[in-house]
């Protein structure tokens, strides 16, 4: 269960987050769509604590942290909880695509060495890319990158998984094929937050949508309600302006 009361974020004098509240059940998927600006992955980023909000609440699980008071100790224990799948893939380039995998599980002492290896190989091959363990991010494509990305957040065995617009740095191509591996690991039951811009596949994908602008939740509910019946002319004005065919799962 992740709960968020009165979230906040400013950079300077612009309001990012302006007090978002939002519980997400275990094993749930919530796809964020909006607009560009609109704080969708300032968001995510608050729940990982790669931004620290300036006030509010956030609880994964059994953690709960005060974002204003937020402890090192406390932050370790969310972030132990939860991993960020990336847009720009943010790999070591410095290391092979097992490595990367492997790093986490290591300096985080989830697991040891050998453990760790057995781990990452494990995962490279859910995402098809055994034969490329030894490769560096350089030698990859883009798409090759990604699933390198989420093997290293299935790795993890995370509580929560954030993705945070995981196809908007592919080709068509790779999209396509991104957006079906995020299927399949939505089949496992996972709990999982999406941000994206890929409105047919939140559609489909998701048990629930929220839409965001101008950092605000303006409304959230089924795929069905949100694509076909929303409630407010903000997202109804939204809906008119992005949603046109994509890429079918």
């Amino acid at each position: 269960m992740i709960e968020i009361k009165n979230l906040k974020k400013s950079f300077n004098q612009n309001h990012v987050l302006r007090g978002i509240n939002l519980n997400i059940n275990d094993n749930e998927i919530v796809s964020v769509i909006g607009s560009s600006g609109g704080g969708k992955s300032t968001l995510l980023r608050c729940l990982n604590f790669l931004e620290h909000g300036d006030s509010g609440t956030i609880s994964i699980g059994n953690a709960n942290i005060e974002c204003s008071n937020a402890k090192k100790q406390e932050i370790n224990a969310i972030r132990l909880k939860s991993t960020m799948v990336f847009q720009s893939f943010n790999l070591f380039k410095n290391k092979t695509a097992l490595e990367n995998i492997m790093e986490p599980l290591i300096v985080n002492k989830i697991l040891p060495k050998a453990q760790a290896k057995t781990t990452a190989l494990k995962y490279l091959e859910k995402v098809g890319l055994e034969n490329k363990q030894n490769e560096y991010p350089s030698k990859l494509s883009g798409g090759q990158q990604q699933r390198v990305g989420i093997a290293r957040a299935l790795a993890l065995n995370p509580e929560v998984i954030l993705f945070d617009e995981p196809t908007s740095a592919l080709d068509p191509e790779s999209i396509s094929d991104i957006l079906k591996l995020i299927k399949e690991v939505a089949d496992e039951k996972r709990t999982m937050i999406i941000v994206t811009h890929e409105m047919n596949f939140a559609r489909e994908i998701s048990d629930r949508v929220v839409y965001m602008d101008k950092g605000e939740i303006v409304e959230e509910g089924s795929p069905e309600e949100i694509f076909t019946n929303p409630r407010e002319e903000r997202t109804r004005q939204f809906l008119a302006r992005y949603l046109q065919p994509e890429y079918i799962i």
